[in-house]
């Protein structure tokens, strides 16, 4: 994944993308955000303890189990080729999964000009 996302879907969108058909989804709609970071808060869809998806909100980012203390790097970001023999990935891989929707995502790129950092449209997609 990417170190930035979009998501601009309803919660309509979100409940029927999941197929969360247990309740009705919330009355107002979460605001569209552009710029999602690791490390902030986010929505994600979760087995629940009956086994159905449920939607929860909570920080976009894991502290290892081996951690004797919050990192101060995000760790977010895994490789499909290692991510179940990883350590800090292994076991997390294994139990606590869930999905976060996203309809966009963005790299960053350094200006050559300016040394700023812009995100890269070239990167950009949206579905």
């Amino acid at each position: 994944m990417c170190g930035r996302f979009t998501n601009t879907m309803t919660w309509a969108e979100i409940h029927a993308l999941y197929s969360i058909h247990d309740k009705a989804p919330p009355p107002s709609n979460m605001p569209p955000r552009y710029n999602i970071a690791p490390t902030q808060n986010v929505y994600f869809a979760q087995k629940g303890k009956a086994g159905d998806l449920e939607i929860g909100y909570g920080r976009w980012w894991l502290v290892p189990f081996f951690a004797k203390e919050m990192p101060k790097a995000a760790m977010f970001n895994a490789r499909i080729e290692t991510v179940d023999t990883s350590g800090a990935f292994r076991e997390p891989f294994k139990s606590k999964r869930c999905l976060i929707p996203a309809d966009g995502y963005f790299e960053w790129t350094t200006s050559e000009e300016d040394g700023k950092k812009d995100p890269c449209p070239a990167a950009a997609d949206q579905h």
